[in-house]
């Protein structure tokens, strides 16, 4: 196909929607296609949160009729939010979008049973073999278009070894085998109309057991009650299956590229399409070596402020659509991305830990050397962030005299020296750090991870690792990290993890030592090194590590060099 058209996630926002299609030449003023033969993808979640997803609903089926006559195509695609609607999880649902199935008719049995005028029109629209519904069920959860895939939430090692008709076949027999269910617990008065899907699993778990007792017949429902549990071990309703996976999007390069490969090769794509997760930037982004496009950018600005955008691929060539921008080149994420305060770069989060004002100075309570939380504030925009200014050995001078026990040091220059070659191979794992005089004294700032916990938090308190990126693969590339700089003080205490699970690494004021090999703690770990982390590591020269020579010995850096060199070799 010489042209397509790819939209990400609507949520209701049928102004924007419209927009898009306007500014991509798909329609003309009175909403008819003029797009030709080019194809148009919607990639899922329609429905939820916005109130006019039946308009874009209604408006994609015409559509597809015109489209398919003028020798183009319009191909809507199931996510998360249309699995949602036809299996009873309407947690999303807006009063608005429920009011626009409401009839004069329909509200006396609504009100009748405590719901919102239109719950009842809008769950008969959307059973199986309503107007809505089955329409819906013949949709796939993805497809390919020439070498690209386009499925709603992401590729993950799920899908690998499986073929693209397998999955779609699976999952729509899935989607339709729990909403038959559903409907058929509802009329046989196990559940009411307005159970909510937890309640609708839990009946359906009861009634699906045989009694123990054989003179006690089963329920007569306990084969729409099977179906339904057979159902939700479907990819529909996996956190790693196509319409709800973030790791394409969220997770780390260095681990998630050969994922995102793996899956490709066996649906036979060489790129995927993918929506669910919106772009920190609100614009349609290329992440894993270009392989990912990412193209939810929040259209609905009510609920996510974003805007409405479309990634257009001509001739192999993918470029972005943006509202009020028209086309351009798409962003490259080449890093990973994280909720940056007030969307500061690296650059600009570095300046202002320098010189920004301190209005709140506390001692934390952590360890023999007594680092300090700082509050600053400039401008209107406030941060914390840690101090810390023990140093065990100032006699370390970058030319001076090594000595052997200087491989023990404690030096608060060496987080400064981790942060900066974190960023020299592209990890973005170590918050930013400057080197700052606070009440005279010369120490290290950090920037504090807000609304953080480390990994003792997370054993002791037994919390969920509520995550699509692996957490053994995060944990190999700190393991390689530490094998790199020879940490010998890694410890629970000291890894993090954000709002959003991404793993961040403090206290490498013990690293650097000149000791070839592995840390003690180590030793008998398996070290993988991805490709990606290899090419990073491709990077460690001496050269290329000057901006360490003003915190590290040179006997340090060619030892970094040389460690780098040995890990480049592992498997």
């Amino acid at each position: 196909m010489d042209r397509v058209v790819a939209i990400g996630d609507v949520h209701g926002a049928y102004p924007e929607f419209v927009q898009v299609l306007e500014g991509t030449g798909l329609v003309d003023a009175n909403l008819h296609w003029i797009g030709g033969r080019t194809h148009l993808v919607q990639n899922g979640d329609v429905f939820s949160r916005g109130d006019q997803a039946l308009k874009v609903v209604e408006l994609l089926m015409r559509l597809q009729g015109e489209a398919a006559a003028a020798g183009g195509a319009v191909h809507p695609l199931l996510g998360n939010h249309e699995v949602m609607s036809l299996t009873g999880d309407l947690r999303y649902i807006s009063p608005g979008e429920f009011a626009t199935y409401a009839t004069a008719d329909g509200a006396a049995r609504d009100h009748a049973i405590g719901a919102r005028d239109g719950y009842l029109e809008r769950m008969q629209a959307l059973a199986p073999e309503g107007r809505i519904g089955r329409w819906l069920l013949q949709r796939p959860v993805m497809i390919t278009i020439n070498d690209d895939l386009f499925v709603h939430g992401g590729v993950s090692d799920k899908l690998a070894g499986q073929t693209l008709e397998q999955v779609n076949a699976n999952a729509i027999r899935d989607v339709r085998a729990f909403a038959a269910g559903w409907q058929a617990l509802i009329n046989g008065g196990a559940i009411k109309a307005t159970d909510d899907f937890d309640h609708i699993l839990a009946v359906a778990k009861a009634l699906a057991v045989t009694p123990a007792d054989p003179l006690v017949p089963p329920s007569p429902l306990q084969g729409h009650a099977q179906a339904i549990t057979a159902a939700v071990k479907g990819l529909p309703f996996q956190s790693d299956g196509p319409v709800w996976y973030r790791g394409s999007s969220l997770c780390h390069p260095y681990t998630e590229t050969e994922v995102a490969r793996a899956a490709l090769r066996s649906l036979g794509a060489q790129r995927v399409v993918v929506g669910h997760t919106p772009t920190l930037d609100h614009h349609v982004s290329l992440r894993l070596e270009r392989q990912v496009a990412r193209i939810d950018t929040g259209m609905n600005r009510a609920v996510y402020e974003g805007r409405p955008a479309a990634l257009v691929i001509e001739q192999g060539r993918m470029r972005a659509f943006h509202a009020g921008e028209g086309l351009a080149e798409p962003r490259v994420e080449d890093h990973r991305e994280w909720s940056r305060p007030h969307g500061m770069s690296d650059a600009q989060l570095e300046e202002f830990l320098l010189n920004a004002p301190v209005i709140q100075d506390e001692t934390l309570d952590l360890g023999v050397t007594k680092p300090r939380r700082l509050t600053l504030e400039r401008g209107g925009t406030r941060l914390r962030a840690v101090f810390k200014h023990f140093d065990s050995d100032p006699a370390i001078r970058p030319s001076g005299r090594w000595e052997r026990r200087f491989d023990r040091a404690d030096r608060y220059q060496y987080e400064i020296a981790a942060y900066k070659l974190d960023r020299l191979l592209g990890l973005q794992m170590v918050p930013v750090s400057v080197q700052r005089r606070v009440d005279g004294v010369q120490g290290l700032v950090q920037y504090w991870v807000e609304d953080a916990h480390n990994e003792t938090d997370r054993i002791q308190q037994k919390l969920q690792y509520d995550s699509d990126c692996s957490f053994v693969r995060q944990h190999q590339l700190i393991n390689v990290f530490d094998v790199l700089v020879h940490n010998l003080d890694r410890n629970t205490g000291n890894i993090l993890y954000d709002r959003d699970w991404q793993v961040w690494m403090i206290d490498h004021t013990r690293a650097f030592s000149t000791e070839q090999g592995r840390p003690p703690e180590l030793r008998k770990v398996p070290i993988v090194v991805s490709p990606q982390m290899r090419a990073a590591l491709e990077t460690v020269t001496e050269a290329r590590l000057a901006p360490l020579a003003p915190y590290l010995h040179i006997r340090q850096i060619r030892a970094l060099v040389s460690r780098a060199q040995a890990l480049r070799g592992a498997p």
